[in-house]
């Protein structure tokens, strides 16, 4: 093996620092700053390994301390949604003692509103029933003072028979004064069966509650009759536009309350001292009945038209206003004959009630 064997020989044995003689000062050179830089290298490679272990070891700490404080963070979310579970259940009990709460006391307002409704329609036909009875004085008046006269007549008549005295002309003035004394009292009798006919139908409907075939403008006719005396003491003209032959099967004791509360709420709140003018017109529309009622009273501001239809809502708290009329009005709309019931109306321009309804209540 020659010499430059040798070398490369020794260099595979790891023998870096290997050196043949003579030395060569530039081999030297050369394998002297290798060496240094390997030292340098080393050096950084210990500096880095000393700076990574450093770093793992805080790394470590903090991974502890972190892991220690999740562990920690755990038990306190463990616990946290324990208390929310618990929180929770104590809130569905809550909301369900809560729910039968209110629907128990939902049940007992829906029966105090409804003992309300009924009283004020007791009122109502109470009030009808003392303009009915004004309404009958007339009538009855009439017949006692007729039956009266014509009572009177006929024993003077019975006398002069008894004394001789009859004369031809006296017999026919009696008989012209009895038959003058029997139309009046046909009349009178007539007047006042109407009357009570009208008051029975529209009593029986409010209290009864039956469900009827009808004439519309016959049923509104009644109701206008009853109220004749709240009318005319109003100075009330009302034009009745309905035409005839518009039929309709439903409760008109629910349809005569609404025309009831209408008139009268036009009186105590639309018309002053003057009186007013109430038009009620109704057109067939198909399957449905169009109601269209009209005053031209003092009006309501648009702001206000929301709170007409609320319960206890009233411009006369305290004057004889319960505030429940308009509210029955559009309960029976909706609830009784399932339709319904839109206001139009402005300050100084009167309202418009449009009420529509099945000509068949469902």
């Amino acid at each position: 093996m020659n010499e430059k064997n040798h070398l490369f020989k020794g260099y595979e044995s790891g023998a870096v620092d290997y050196l043949i003689k003579p030395i060569e000062p530039l081999v030297l050179r050369s394998k002297v700053r290798v060496f240094c830089e390997l030292y340098a290298q080393r050096m950084e490679i210990e500096y880095r390994k000393v700076n990574l272990e450093g770093m793992v070891r805080e790394r470590t700490g903090e991974l502890s301390a972190l892991a220690e404080n999740l562990g920690q963070e755990c038990k306190v979310r463990q616990a946290t949604e324990a208390a929310l579970k618990e929180s929770e259940l104590r809130l569905r009990q809550l909301n369900e003692d809560l729910e039968g709460r209110v629907e128990q006391r939902t049940l007992e307002l829906r029966r105090a509103m409804d003992q309300i409704v009924e009283s004020e329609k007791l009122a109502s036909l109470g009030g009808i029933v003392a303009g009915v009875a004004h309404e009958l004085n007339t009538p009855i008046g009439n017949i006692v003072m007729m039956a009266s006269a014509l009572g009177d007549r006929l024993a003077e008549l019975s006398k002069t028979v008894v004394e001789g005295t009859l004369t031809k002309s006296l017999l026919f003035a009696s008989v012209d004064e009895c038959i003058n004394a029997s139309a009046i009292l046909v009349r009178s009798a007539q007047r006042a069966g109407e009357l009570i006919d009208s008051f029975k139908k529209v009593a029986v409907d409010q209290t009864s509650q039956r469900r009827r075939v009808f004439d519309l403008r016959e049923t509104v006719s009644d109701i206008l009759h009853t109220l004749g005396t709240a009318m005319r003491h109003a100075q009330v003209r009302v034009d009745l536009r309905i035409p005839p032959g518009i039929e309709m099967d439903a409760y008109p004791g629910d349809l005569e309350q609404i025309f009831s509360n209408l008139i009268m709420n036009s009186i105590r709140h639309g018309f002053g001292a003057g009186g007013g003018h109430i038009m009620i017109d109704a057109r067939q529309l198909q399957q449905q009945v169009e109601i269209i009622y009209q005053d031209d009273g003092a009006g309501i501001a648009p702001e206000l038209h929301r709170k007409v239809f609320e319960p206890f809502y009233t411009t006369k708290l305290g004057q004889g206003g319960s505030g429940l009329g308009m509210f029955i009005v559009h309960n029976l709309a909706h609830g009784v004959l399932k339709g319904d019931i839109k206001l139009d109306s402005a300050c100084g321009k009167g309202v418009t009630f449009t009420l529509t309804v099945p000509a068949v209540t469902p």
